[in-house]
């Protein structure tokens, strides 16, 4: 004997608040996670400095699993580096790319043979290829290392800044309990 499923609005909505609930449960776990990270300030600042450094180089598109490869072999913040990593994106990779390209052309002193593009035979576009792909790498390498230092030491000061205000806050409880004792004694 077959028992018919009740089926209906009121049954399907709460299946879906369920549903959701769930969701919204694991999502929750998740970013409190995220948020309870315990990294020390090192270890976010060398984050930082190889994500900055990964995004200039011409690696786009593996740019995420180059920073987490990395990342844990220098156990540094992975969550940073992949962050930091994303400073080229769609919007940004061209005009980062082109700068980097810029200087590392200017730096090699190569210049941008336009014949080689008129002329679009197997040889020309290795040729083509190599020189931007060089003027990539040593611009990219250049400006990630700038990048890479200044993020550094940014972190560094920020995280040693918030470190601050967190213990002249605490002292200023403590003071505060001494002062005025238990909260017991100021009630009678």
């Amino acid at each position: 004997m077959v028992v018919p499923q009740k089926s209906g609005p009121c049954v399907d909505s709460l299946y879906l608040k369920s549903i959701m609930e769930t969701i919204r449960r694991v999502f929750r776990y998740f970013y409190y996670r995220f948020i309870r990270l315990q990294v020390s300030q090192e270890s976010m600042a060398r984050g930082m400095a190889l994500g900055l450094f990964i995004s200039t180089t011409p690696t786009f598109g593996f740019q995420t699993g180059i920073a987490l490869v990395l990342a844990a072999i220098f156990r540094c913040s992975k969550v940073v580096a992949v962050v930091a990593a994303q400073l080229t994106n769609a919007l940004t990779a061209p005009p980062i790319y082109f700068a980097t390209y810029y200087l590392g052309a200017e730096i090699l002193g190569t210049q941008f043979d336009s014949s080689l593009v008129n002329d679009l035979s197997m040889d020309s576009l290795k040729q083509l290829s190599g020189e931007v792909f060089q003027a990539l790498w040593v611009g990219g390498c250049i400006v990630g290392t700038i990048l890479a230092v200044v993020g550094y030491f940014f972190v560094i000061g920020i995280d040693t800044k918030a470190h601050r205000q967190l213990v002249r806050a605490k002292l200023a409880m403590e003071r505060g309990k001494r002062k005025n004792g238990p909260m017991e004694e100021k009630i009678d």
